[in-house]
C-alpha cells in the first residue's frame, strides 16, 4: 500500500489526475457515441472509448499538467497564459492526428477534431491557476507583514 502511494505521488508531479479524469469521461464519451451510432454494436464501442479514456487520462493529465506549470512558470502573465494554451493545444493536436494517421483511421482529421475541446479547456485551467498563484502569492506577502 505504501508503494503505490509513492507511485501515486510521484505521478501526481507529472499528472493531473482530477483534469485526468474529466477528460477521459468526456473523450470516452464522445468516442463511445460516435462508435455506437455508427456501428450499433455495443463492445466495439465500449472498447474504443475504454481505450480513448485510457489515452486521455494519461496524456490530457500531462498535458494539464504542462499547462499548469507554463501559466505559473513564466513571469509575464500575457506570455505565460498564451504558452500554456498554444504549446500544450498545439502538441496535442498534432500527437493525436499523427497517431490516427498512423494507425490506419480512416477519416484522421475528422478523428482529430474532439481534441480541439482542449484548447478552451488549457485557456480556462492556465487563467484559474495563473490566478490562484497569484492570490497566493498576496495571501503570502500579507502574513509576511505580520511577522
Amino acid at each position: 500500500m505504501i508503494k503505490l502511494k509513492r507511485i501515486v505521488n510521484l505521478g501526481s508531479k507529472y499528472i493531473d489526475y482530477k483534469m485526468g479524469f474529466w477528460g477521459a469521461g468526456v473523450m470516452g464519451g464522445i468516442v463511445f457515441s460516435i462508435n455506437y451510432f455508427a456501428t450499433n454494436e455495443i463492445t466495439g464501442s465500449l472498447t474504443a472509448a475504454t481505450k480513448q479514456g485510457t489515452y486521455t487520462f494519461l496524456f490530457g493529465g500531462i498535458l494539464m499538467k504542462g499547462c499548469e506549470h507554463l501559466a505559473t512558470k513564466i513571469n509575464k502573465q500575457t506570455l505565460a497564459l498564451l504558452a500554456a494554451v498554444i504549446i500544450p493545444s498545439t502538441v496535442t493536436l498534432i500527437l493525436t492526428y499523427a497517431m490516427h494517421s498512423l494507425k490506419g483511421t480512416p477519416k484522421p482529421f475528422e478523428s482529430t477534431i474532439p481534441t480541439t475541446i482542449i484548447i478552451p479547456a488549457t485557456a480556462i485551467w492556465g487563467y484559474m491557476k495563473r490566478k490562484q498563484m497569484i492570490k497566493n502569492e498576496i495571501l503570502e506577502k500579507g502574513t509576511e507583514s505580520y511577522n
